[in-house]
């Protein structure tokens, strides 16, 4: 149990998260802050030691498939039990509020735990994260009668949710979408296919739909989309217009099942404002992303301990293969990279938390004085414009670091690495589809350059300055000089670049890849001020990322468009 509460998941938890403020905001002045850090502590240690039991059927039923029989979706056997050793402990649904059954868990802790289940199973975990993610959606958006219908039975887990939004016309570009809602005297019916669907055999499927009345006007844009709940059964208990047409073969998440899933004059309800599917299905999109980069933590994790014990065990040369030095490297390599993954995407949860407090306490405090309420907004704004950036960079970074440390940990392992039983290479391809399902990598740094055209690397790095600031101890200060510098050297080449978007585009991913750096390094010096064991971590990723960025930097400010044209005449040596 206890190594699925290393890496500084206690640390962040009991250390860097101003949780008298987030409290405070939720629940008012008289919460017993200590108490509540206590109960988060407590979920995850209940998390941790589920997982590890979880763990190891889930290694040895990795083959088992999800399968299609009489058009209902069976689980394998380890998938089922584990989701049922999750629900008993009501880690199913976690950020539903008290109010309707759950313990609405921030997000930190949240991916904190889907992190851990999808350590254990990462089949698992794509049914747990989307589960968490509708339910939030519904909580977010959804009337309060659907809300008293169908949260509960989250947090319960007597239900699933899916994610209903990919056609065969419409991936990444949600414009293509043909699945139609026609409106007939105030109830709503679907009519379509979406493919591609995870854990498409579920209850309840948040369907995005293009509304009858605007189809052909809105056709090919994200207008005219709205966000329906549409269950397999009715309310009536008599089957709904929803079949699972079938499941896909996979190369990894095989337990996890992807459904092509119809739509026949389903009966559905909207969920949000009729024509702002779109905006409500963008919100369940972040959170999603949040947990894939969570999912690709997990495996990464998973990846790095095994490779460690053997590295241990297996002795060459009259050593373990782990004192070698290039081994010695590759794996310190590889725990850089996760703590990387992990700094980031936790510094974007708590943003996340920050912001729902804040709204939480604006929602229940309409005497606010003026002033209050403008600080408040302000910085709510603040909040959401950084998260907006960091929340595809975490994602970007965790499912690309977790690509690379699986890779590294079959490595490790030779040629026992390559044969088909062998742990590290399920959960490298396990890790395959994180780089690419809630957006390729591609899309994500597309995304992030987006933000920050609109402005978001001024206000993120206002921020890290202040926290750059309050280091104190010469060493560390030391190399907050040289992210600063990396600040520095990124807001210089960023503002030549925005002044040619072909060429922001084409440089969007090393663009992304320096803005990572530099954040991460702050971040990781925060650790190492709080706990000095992690100084060492903090210090070799900006002596070897800082020099990439300086780097990387000039060579954006001095590009140009030219690389396309470069680009096409090589491709076109191919025929």
């Amino acid at each position: 149990m206890s190594s699925y509460l290393g890496g500084g998941v206690l640390l962040y938890v009991r250390e860097l998260v101003d949780w008298d403020r987030y409290f405070r905001l939720r629940k008012g002045e008289d919460v017993d802050v200590e108490a509540e850090k206590a109960a988060l502590v407590g979920v995850l240690e209940t998390a941790a030691g589920i997982c590890a039991e979880i763990e190891v059927d889930a290694r040895r039923g990795w083959e088992q498939a999800a399968r299609l029989e009489d058009g209902r979706v069976l689980y394998p056997d380890h998938i089922q039990a584990g989701y049922d050793k999750l629900r008993e402990a009501g880690l199913v649904s976690l950020g539903v509020e008290e109010q309707y059954g759950g313990f609405g868990l921030p997000a930190l802790v949240t991916n904190l735990v889907i992190q851990m289940v999808a350590r254990a199973d990462a089949s698992l975990m794509t049914i747990v994260g989307l589960q968490t993610g509708v339910a939030e959606d519904i909580q977010q958006y959804a009337s309060e009668e659907l809300k008293q219908q169908y949260l509960p039975r989250f947090a319960s887990g007597e239900v699933m949710g899916a994610m209903d939004l990919t056609e065969s016309q419409a991936g990444s570009d949600l414009g293509g979408i043909t699945t139609r809602a026609t409106e007939e005297g105030g109830r709503f019916f679907l009519e379509g296919e979406k493919i591609f669907i995870t854990n498409g055999g579920c209850e309840v499927h948040l369907v995005l739909a293009r509304d009858d009345d605007t189809f052909d006007a809105s056709k090919g844009t994200t207008n005219g989309l709205s966000l329906y709940l549409c269950p397999r059964t009715l309310p009536d208990g008599t089957p709904n217009g929803v079949c699972v047409a079938r499941l896909e073969h996979k190369l990894g998440i095989h337990g996890s099942p992807t459904a092509t899933v119809t739509f026949e004059r389903a009966e559905a309800w909207a969920v949000g404002k009729k024509g702002d599917g779109f905006k409500a299905m963008l919100s369940l999109m972040n959170n999603a992303r949040l947990g894939v980069a969570a999912q690709g933590i997990g495996i990464s994790e998973a990846a790095l301990a095994a490779a460690l014990r053997y590295a241990r065990e297996r002795v060459q040369f009259g050593k373990p293969i782990g004192d070698q030095p290039l081994m010695k490297n590759l794996l310190a390599r590889m725990v850089l990279a996760l703590e990387g993954s992990r700094a980031l995407l936790y510094r974007a949860c708590v943003l996340v938390d920050r912001n729902r407090a804040i709204r939480v306490h604006l929602a229940s405090h309409p005497d606010l004085n003026a002033a209050e309420r403008a600080d408040l907004d302000d910085l709510y704004h603040k909040n959401e414009t950084r998260y907006r950036l960091l929340t595809p960079l975490a994602k970007y970074l965790a499912t690309e670091h977790s690509d690379f440390i699986t890779r590294a940990a079959i490595q490790v392992h030779g040629g026992l690495g390559f044969m088909a039983e062998s742990e590290v290479g399920k959960l490298h391809q396990d890790s395959i589809i994180t780089t690419i399902y809630e957006g390729t990598s591609e899309i994500q740094v597309s995304f992030a350059l987006k933000e920050i055209g609109k402005g978001a690397l001024q206000v993120v790095f206002e921020e890290i300055g202040k926290e750059l600031e309050g280091l104190s101890d010469p060493p560390l200060q030391e190399y907050a000089d040289k992210v600063r510098h990396g600040i520095e050297r990124i807001l210089d080449a960023s503002s030549a670049l925005m002044a040619d978007f072909d060429y922001a585009l084409l440089s969007a991913r090393s663009l992304a890849d320096i803005v990572i750096d530099v954040i991460v390094g702050a971040e990781l010096l925060k650790q190492a001020n709080v706990d000095s064991r992690r100084f060492d971590l903090a210090a070799s990723w900006i002596n070897r990322r800082m020099l990439d960025v300086e780097a990387t930097a000039q060579r954006i400010k001095e590009g140009t468009t030219a690389r396309i044209d470069r680009a096409e005449r090589i491709l076109a040596l191919v025929d």
